[in-house]
């Protein structure tokens, strides 16, 4: 099986375990994300110092991903400085996050949610990403799609730059496929409970 062959088997198989999940459950597993990532990087006490006071991005969730969506509107009411990936008819660039409701985003070409608001921030600004996604490893590779449109702002954050990956447990796997535009992450939290939050 080649590598492009065995992510999309693997991205059936994960997409297939979250729609099992019934809501109750990914509400579940979401909340635990979100109090791991409040604990991990608090607002105002750990927020700045973990981006060195420079934006915090975050990658809207996917439907089949953890949604952290509670934990981005805490970090928008205390004022933080925080962009996602937006389509600009040529390529994915970071823009400022106003908020989350229907107003303040759109639907991408990938049907994932961006800013509607156009104001980019260069990658090498961000001190800070928070990424959901399907499958990683403890190690920080993540299961990239095939463009690695996202992987690309990533390759342009600075090199000390903390990559939190999110994801249920069941996620977390032994090993993927990468290719060069698969960025590594410097962390990985799941919704297990049996470590500290």
């Amino acid at each position: 099986m080649t590598g492009e062959n065995e992510k999309q088997a693997i991205r059936r198989a994960m997409k297939a375990r979250r729609k099992a999940m019934d809501a109750g459950e990914k509400a579940a597993a979401d909340a635990v994300i979100c109090a791991k990532l409040k604990a991990r990087c608090d607002i105002g006490e750990r927020i700045d110092p973990l981006t060195g006071g420079s934006p915090l991005a975050v990658y809207l969730a996917a439907p089949d991903e953890i949604n952290i969506d509670p934990y981005i509107e805490d970090l928008l009411r205390a004022g933080v400085d925080v962009v996602a990936p937006r389509w600009n008819g040529e390529t994915y660039a970071l823009a400022r996050l106003k908020g989350l409701d229907e107003k303040s985003l759109r639907r991408g070409p990938m049907g994932i949610r961006e800013p509607i608001d156009a104001a980019i921030v260069e990658s090498k600004k961000v001190g800070a990403w928070i990424v959901p996604g399907l499958a990683f490893t403890r190690g920080g590779k993540r299961l990239g799609y095939g463009g690695g449109w996202y992987d690309r702002l990533l390759a342009a954050a600075p090199k000390d730059a903390v990559k939190i990956g999110v994801a249920c447990s069941f996620q977390i796997v032994d090993d993927l496929p990468a290719e060069p535009h698969d960025i590594p992450l410097t962390d990985v939290i799941d919704d297990s409970l049996d470590d500290e939050a």
